[in-house]
């Protein structure tokens, strides 16, 4: 039978618009838009960490709470767990909440507990060490970058090995996360992001030779945003934006876990000690090329030297003579008072290679660590000691630096 060009269009017309034909369509649409996702929906799905993808295809574009990043992790890597017995207190979590078992569970393992606890938090200051877990909040993409690393500290500690002017380099092409300069130290503590981890944004000093980052906070920031970046974990686009403030979807988030297990070779989370963790004291300081630096401390302490240098200038002051026993490659030495206070000239320590020196200030009239509570005696403080360190990579008159340092 012949129809009328007309007649044609019509029945063309009412099967494109039928029920099925537009059911169909849309399945291919949105099949499409997440199949970059599928591998991993379905690798979390073998974990029982998701649905299948089919099941999940309509929740892939919704936003991930701490809740849900808890819970999927808690499934995916097993290796974090505490005893049932052990109660870990996480402010915002209370012990009755139906979260606290996985809360417990996974920021109770995280590898520099109980101190690190407050580094996966939702609210965090650390000013006063206060912090809060938030199960319902919304994560931005930044959000998770900075719990990921604290539950996986050595990917950002894969940077390690970087001089610290390239990482410098690599962080200014990521072009949305803002960098603010400060001419002094004082100016940089006003800043309300100073020491502030979940903002996506870096603080530096500006000085002579160069910019460096403000504090350890910052490099806490750098090394997660370079390491998860150049491992192909949470990358920037071609054009260098990271996004840090979007909200973070569900997809996104099965494929970011998906691509940390398989960092660890597809069998689960193996926690790898840093260099830093393997320190036997644990109260580090960070000494860099190029700096000239001051630091008071009354206690034992490790020098770091984080960038490789072949030499420590070392010069100390303090209120009645302090002898200073440095180990460097598991041998020590004693240096005496008199020759460390010389401040215009400094003491030269090799570092034959060490990656830290560590520190014992030794209170003479006591024979004892000037941090111990007898050394110092019931009438004097700790302050009333007054021991400062001065020390650079390279020869310096410490006069100077002292003289900014009192002022």
């Amino acid at each position: 039978m012949r129809y009328p060009k007309w007649s044609i269009f019509i029945i063309i017309l009412t099967l494109s618009l039928s029920p099925f034909t537009t059911s169909l369509a849309n399945a291919a649409s949105s099949s499409s838009k997440y199949e970059w996702a599928k591998p991993s929906v379905e690798f979390m799905a073998s974990h029982n960490a998701m649905q299948s993808f089919k099941q999940e295809e309509k929740n892939l574009s919704k936003n991930v709470s701490k809740a849900e990043l808890t819970h999927m992790i808690h499934l995916l890597f097993k290796e974090f767990r505490v005893d049932s017995s052990t109660n870990v207190e996480i402010p915002g979590v209370p012990a009755k909440s139906t979260y606290y078992p996985i809360f417990r569970d996974v920021y109770g393992s995280i590898p520099s507990n109980p101190s690190g606890l407050i580094a996966a938090a939702d609210t965090i200051n650390y000013h006063n060490e206060t912090f809060t877990y938030q199960p319902n909040k919304i994560l931005s993409r930044w959000d998770l970058l900075i719990t990921l690393n604290t539950l996986f500290p050595d990917i950002g500690h894969s940077v390690d090995e970087m001089s610290e002017k390239e990482a410098l380099t690599k962080l200014q092409k990521f072009k949305d996360i803002p960098k603010r300069y400060f001419n002094s130290y004082d100016t940089y503590e006003k800043w309300k992001y100073a020491y502030q981890p979940l903002a996506p944004e870096f603080g530096f000093i500006k000085s002579k030779n160069d910019n460096h980052l403000g504090s350890d906070l910052d490099y806490v920031k750098r090394d997660a945003l370079l390491g998860f970046s150049q491992v192909g974990i949470m990358k920037p686009n071609s054009k260098g934006y990271f996004y840090p403030n979007q909200k973070v979807t569900l997809a996104e988030t099965a494929v970011i876990l998906h691509r940390i297990y398989k960092y660890y070779g597809g069998t689960g989370y193996k926690y790898q000690p840093s260099k830093d963790e393997l320190i036997p004291n644990g109260t580090l300081t960070y000494f860099y090329r190029n700096q000239v630096s001051g630091l008071g401390m009354t206690d034992d302490f490790a020098l770091v030297n984080a960038d490789d240098s072949p030499a420590l200038y070392l010069a100390i002051k303090a209120t009645e003579p302090v002898d200073l026993k440095i180990t460097l490659n598991g041998e020590s030495i004693t240096y005496p008072y008199e020759r460390l206070n010389v401040l215009n000239a400094p003491v030269i320590i090799p570092f034959d290679g060490a990656y830290y020196a560590e520190f014992y200030p030794i209170l003479r009239r006591t024979g004892k660590l000037v941090g111990d509570h007898e050394a110092i005696g019931e009438l004097e403080s700790y302050d009333e000691i007054n021991l400062e360190y001065f020390f650079s990579d390279h020869w310096t008159d410490f006069n100077e630096f002292n003289k900014l340092w009192e002022d």
